[in-house]
């Protein structure tokens, strides 16, 4: 009578992790173990004994033909395993075919056409040693999820780090033994996890500056999973984290500032641990240049109306005083005066020559010192003719508490704006401007655009609405230039 002793379905722990293939050291975590202390603590053990210290699973009747234990352990191809099993060919009925799932032993040619040690390989068996006919030896199989195998005959290396095709798919395995007197005898089976040490610290790390920004480099690190960057502006730290679990082994710091240099280094992480830090790498980024910057708001206006042109200090460091001058077309654009911004006081004007100005410019108190960009002063002008008004700063010296310099005339800079023709001539509509226009705006002084007699003339001059100052000036300047006007000829 053939009878089956069953251990049942044990529970392995599963890691939820997928593993890399590779040829580093790990770190063995054992996740579940059978033998002579532990058969899997599951099911029937009442037919497993001790003999010689190993577990024994026998047959109630010896003259049975089959023994095996069912279920007896689910394979998961991304472990590791050891399977250590007694093989005794000595007797000649005793565990003539032995199959543990990844090892099969066998000295007959009943179940199998050529006697010898067997591991699986996919779904093949794969010979790799020969059975002594008259040997009891102990028979261990390291096999792993790198898909290389070791094979030990009584602890003695027979194979060591040898390929695997293909990994079979995860299972259950029953283990089988067909003999006459039906003894299987296991030293152990253990189930490990692949878990790869810490890894390397990262190599070749390289940092450059792409426009003027630092662009890190470097070597993956075997067995690393994420990247830690850190950053000092001293070269010997300390060193401050940055970015963390990166993947890729590149890095562009966004963070940091122009003129600065910074030191990196980098650290390799896995679930195992943190690396050493790589070397250190640094780079300097090229300082802002200082600049004195004109700045006008509006890109068009019309002529009539007024405009402002901010000036502004920037990329500067503990500036308090400054002098500069510059220069504007007064055919096109009246100086009307300057609007002070707090902190920062104009203690000299000079607007003596058409088109030139030159101001004179400290900083009051500490708490307005200029580290940033920063408006010192705010020109007014007005438009009094059509075209594209140009303002532009010439030449500007600053200084700290220290020491004086000018800025390059490069730095000193410039800033347009396009002033749109009426859509009219002139008051009377004659075609050109004449004291004629003036008399008449002076009748209308004072009046609403709608009030005055559009059909005949065009008083509004600086469509604003109503005639006042601007449109009488507007026109003064109109005859000024009108090469035609009486007086002018």
């Amino acid at each position: 009578m053939k009878m089956k002793f069953i251990l049942g379905l044990f529970s392995v722990l599963l890691v939820s992790m997928t593993l890399a293939f590779h040829t580093a050291s790990a770190k063995t975590v054992l996740v579940n173990e059978m033998d002579s202390t532990n058969p899997f603590k599951r099911g029937d053990v009442t037919k497993v004994t001790m003999k010689d210290g190993f577990l024994v699973h026998k047959n109630d009747q010896l003259s049975s033909s089959d023994v095996y234990w069912d279920n007896a352990f689910q394979y998961d191809n991304t472990k590791d395993y050891e399977i250590s099993v007694r093989y005794d060919t000595s007797l000649a009925s005793s565990v003539a075919d032995l199959d543990l799932g990844l090892l099969r032993i066998t000295k007959s040619t009943v179940n199998w056409a050529n006697k010898g040690v067997y591991i699986k390989d996919g779904t093949s068996w794969k010979r790799v040693g020969t059975v002594d006919p008259n040997g009891d030896f102990i028979w261990k199989l390291v096999y792993k999820a790198d898909k290389t195998y070791s094979l030990y005959q009584n602890n003695t290396s027979i194979l060591e780090n040898q390929p695997i095709t293909t990994l079979p798919q995860s299972t259950t395995f029953t283990f089988n033994s067909m003999a006459s007197n039906g003894s299987t005898k296991i030293d152990y089976v253990r189930i490990s996890d692949n878990i790869p040490d810490a890894p390397a610290a990262p190599k070749s790390l390289t940092a450059t500056a792409q426009n003027n920004t630092p662009v890190l480099n470097w070597s993956a690190a075997t067995t690393a999973t994420s990247y830690t960057v850190s950053r000092s502006v001293y070269a010997n730290g300390p060193f401050e984290d940055i970015a963390q679990n990166l993947k890729d082994v590149t890095y562009t710091d966004a963070s940091a500032k122009a003129g600065n240099t910074y030191y990196y280094v980098v650290k390799a992480s896995n679930e195992s641990g943190i690396s050493p830090a790589s070397n250190t790498a640094s780079v300097t980024l090229e300082a802002p240049r200082s600049s004195l910057d004109v700045i006008i708001a509006p890109e068009t206006i019309k002529v009539g109306e007024t405009f402002t042109a901010d000036i502004a200090l920037k990329n500067v460091q503990d500036i308090y005083a400054e002098d500069f001058s510059l220069s504007y077309d007064p055919t096109l654009v009246q100086y009307v005066g300057y609007e002070a911004v707090t902190g920062y006081k104009v203690y000299n004007e000079t607007k003596d020559t058409p088109g030139a100005l030159r101001f004179i410019i400290a900083s009051q108190g500490k708490s307005f010192v200029i580290n940033s960009d920063t408006t010192i002063v705010k020109l007014k002008f007005k438009a009094i003719a059509a075209g594209s008004a140009k303002i532009d700063a010439l030449k500007a010296r600053v200084a700290d508490t220290t020491k004086e310099y000018d800025l390059e005339t490069a730095n000193v800079l410039e800033d347009t704006i396009l002033i749109e023709k009426p859509r009219f001539l002139d008051v009377d509509r004659s075609g050109q401007y004449t004291l004629l226009d003036l008399s008449l705006d002076a009748f209308y002084f004072g009046m609403n655009a709608a009030d005055t007699n559009k059909d005949l003339h065009d008083a509004d001059q600086t469509e604003d609405d109503k005639v006042g100052d601007d449109d009488l000036t507007y026109i003064v300047d109109q005859i000024l230039q009108n090469k035609e006007y009486a007086p002018n000829k």
